[in-house]
């Protein structure tokens, strides 16, 4: 049997016009990010995700070859999304940043830097501590600029149905995406800190993050005001929590 052509038409738009699945998280965090409307996300940053894919594939950047290679360290990114609210959404591994600690200040290396992009306003403009706060790092090369996030924004962080708080602060580099502070990386599940000394701080850690599955959620413009070394970590996870929960819908 011939169908017209009008309907065979009409057919044919209709499924070019099928709404995208929409994202899935891991099912072991499905339950902490119950109510966050994955079905309205779009796809943005392709030119980022084309990045991520080129240096886990070739061990390039925008064609430069790479003295730490990716694909020794992947970023097993899957998804870059906007949330209907502005939220920005990626997934992949967590590696592990040291930026701003003693340890970093005592060992600085070609990874580890005694400072963080983000710096507090107060006298001596200090870095955020790793070893002390809860933070993200955001890929360089425009990533930040061109999804509308800065350095100061409000994270969260979500691996096997545990969700902590972060502060973007700090910058990486622009092929590689997925990595969070000594902090964020101890209060969300997984040690890394070997050994402390009587001051508590962290003096041997374990060169190892998360491989996968871990969700970042990114809100734009919530950078807070009056941030300092003391009240940071509290005050990280008070909005954090209201801003998560407000995506959620409770």
């Amino acid at each position: 049997m011939r169908f017209p052509i009008v309907i065979c038409l009409l057919f044919l738009a209709a499924a070019t016009t099928v709404a995208q699945p929409s994202f899935v998280p891991p099912s072991a965090s499905a339950a902490a990010v119950q109510g966050v409307p994955f079905s309205s996300a779009q796809s943005v940053g392709d030119q980022f995700r084309q990045r991520f894919k080129e240096c886990e594939s070739r061990n390039t950047c925008d064609g430069v070859k790479q003295k730490f290679g990716c694909n020794l360290d992947p970023s097993r990114n899957t998804a870059l999304l906007r949330l209907s609210n502005g939220t920005i959404l990626f997934d992949g591994k967590m590696g592990l940043d040291a930026d701003g600690s003693p340890i970093a200040k005592k060992n600085a290396t070609g990874t580890d830097q005694p400072e963080t992009s983000f710096r507090f306003s107060v006298p001596g403009s200090p870095s955020v501590d790793a070893d002390k706060i809860p933070f993200i790092v955001l890929p360089g090369g425009g990533f930040g600029s061109t999804l509308g996030l800065q350095m100061g924004d409000i994270a969260a962080v979500v691996f096997n149905g545990k969700v902590v708080f972060a502060l973007v602060a700090d910058s990486g580099p622009k092929c590689k995406i997925g990595e969070g502070s000594i902090q964020l990386h101890e209060e969300i599940g997984h040690s890394v800190c070997r050994a402390r000394n009587a001051q508590g701080e962290c003096t041997k850690l374990k060169n190892a993050g998360i491989e996968s599955q871990v969700l970042y959620f990114v809100f734009p413009n919530s950078k807070i005001a009056g941030l300092t070394p003391t009240n940071a970590k509290t005050r990280i996870a008070e909005e954090g929590q209201r801003l998560f929960s407000a995506l959620r819908g409770q």
